[in-house]
This record gives C-alpha cells, structure tokens and sequence, in this order.
C-alpha cells in the first residue's frame, strides 16, 4: 500500500511540474559534446546537429567523435519526461529524459578495425530562452549500452563489449521557427 501512495504522489508531482516553454515548432543548432566512457576512461569531444521537429516528442542528435585513435558517428534520440520551468521571467528550466544511441567508430593505430555501439541513455539538464526564438542548454547524459568490435583490438579477442558507454556532456544552441 505505501509503494501505491508514492508511486502515485511520484506520478502527481511529475505531471504537475512537466509544464515548459519550449516551442511547438521546429528546433536546430548545434552542440558541442565531451565522452568519458567507462571502462578505460576513453575522453573524445565532438560536435553534433541537434534537432527537433513538431511532429515527435523526439530530440534527435547526429554526431560527429574524433579521437587520437579514429573517428565516429552516432544518432541519439532523448524523450523528455520532466520538462519543467523553474524561473518563467527568464524562462529558465530543466529537464530530465530516456532515450537511445547508436553509432559506428572507426580505429586507426594499434588498433585497426570499427565498432558498432547501441544502448541507452538518460540527459538530465538545463536551459534558458534569452529570447523566444533562442535556447541555450547543458546537460550529462550517463549511459549504458553494448559495442560489437570487428578488426584488431590489441590483443583482446572477444568481439562484444559489454557494458559500453560513459558519461557524456553536452553544451549547445537551439533555434526555433
């Protein structure tokens, strides 16, 4: 019986605070990004096109990765479950998502091959609207997924990665039409 009042109080405050001001229409710009993945505290910065059309929930991001030792890219797509105002006279919020990645890395150096990676990911972050049209937002996005490896991985044999993903930090830009 206490697990239903909580669950159902959780349920009442999310919904009472999921109210936002981002536009109804079309929101692009352009992100800068920084991975530390978790399992050999692999950094790797990156830009990415953000983008969100007024047909679907879905925030998407396409990816670009360069590392010392190759090259990748990824699509991400965040569903924002908590998208809530907390200053309106500056429209300033936060916003708390589930969402997925999948990408494909190639290696160059020791080790020559690619990757293939998928998993999913949770953003949890801020932004501002200075202006109606124009967003401006952070946020980490920890992850978890699995990567497939095929090519020379220095000595280790077994193809599957698993867990795959890190920490990953994004700052950026939106405009809205």
């Amino acid at each position: 019986m206490k697990k239903i009042i909580a669950v159902s109080i959780l349920v009442f405050l999310i919904s009472a605070g999921a109210f936002a001001n981002h536009p109804s229409g079309w929101g692009m710009g352009i992100v800068g990004q920084y991975d530390v993945a978790w399992d050999v505290n692999v950094r790797a910065p990156g830009a990415a096109f953000s983008l969100k059309t007024p047909q679907s929930p879905i925030y998407w991001g396409l990816s670009v990765a360069l590392r010392d030792n190759g090259f990748g890219v990824s699509m991400t797509g965040d569903r924002y479950l908590v998208d809530a105002t907390l200053i309106r006279g500056i429209n300033f919020g936060w916003y708390l998502g589930l969402g997925a990645y999948a990408g494909v890395f190639g290696y160059t150096g020791d080790e020559k091959g690619f990757s293939a990676r998928a998993g999913a990911r949770v953003p949890i972050g801020v932004y501002v609207f200075p202006v109606n049209f124009f967003e401006v937002f952070f946020d980490i996005a920890p992850s978890l997924g699995m990567a497939l490896y095929l090519g020379d991985r220095g000595g280790k044999t077994f193809p599957i990665d698993f867990p795959d993903g890190g920490i990953g930090a994004d700052i950026g830009i939106r405009f809205w039409f």
